[in-house]
């Protein structure tokens, strides 16, 4: 069991990966760079004959995530969402659903989860929508949203400037 950091950034060093980096700090966690894997977009099977779904990296990851007690997951804020890649990732839940619904939901249920998202844009307004979608998703699954935060930052390092999230992410540290 453990730590499983699922970093959403399109850029390895970035602002959020500065976060959870800092989270993580001396203890011992699964890096997994969505980014630098190779995740096909979901197929939806739902209203059709079920085919096979893609060969990728998507199962690799996904056992990591199960097999760890706390999620860290780590995202620029783009267009007042989700990084493509951590999108990609969350939507193919929807294929280990369908696989295997119970046994998904039984290995992913009680988890706790921390969420990092940094932008440029009022991130601590206009990232409560990615908040929301995480609280929805949690909810649905049975993991507790444990914690998020909401950082400014633009260039490679703003986000050390930002007093506020960085005092919630090292309180969090103290938790892990």
């Amino acid at each position: 069991m453990g730590i499983a950091v699922l970093y959403g950034s399109s850029r390895r060093g970035g602002n959020s990966d500065l976060l959870a980096d800092r989270l993580v700090e001396g203890k011992e966690a699964a890096r997994y760079y969505l980014s630098g894997s190779r995740i096909e977009p979901i197929i939806d099977y739902r209203h059709t004959e079920p085919g096979a779904y893609p060969e990728d990296d998507y199962r690799s990851i996904l056992d990591g995530v199960l097999g760890a007690d706390t999620l860290v997951i780590a995202t620029p804020i783009y267009w007042y969402g989700i990084s493509a890649p951590l999108k990609l990732f969350i939507d193919r839940w929807s294929q280990s659903l369908r696989e295997d619904r119970q046994g998904f939901l039984e290995a992913i249920r009680g988890k706790r989860a921390y969420l990092i998202a940094v932008g440029d844009d009022e991130p601590g307004r206009k990232g409560l929508p990615i908040v929301e979608q995480f609280r929805h998703i949690f909810d649905f699954v049975g993991v507790e949203l444990a914690g998020y935060a909401l950082a400014e930052g633009n260039k490679p390092g703003d986000v050390l400037a930002d007093a506020q999230s960085l005092a919630v992410i090292d309180g969090w540290r103290l938790t892990l």
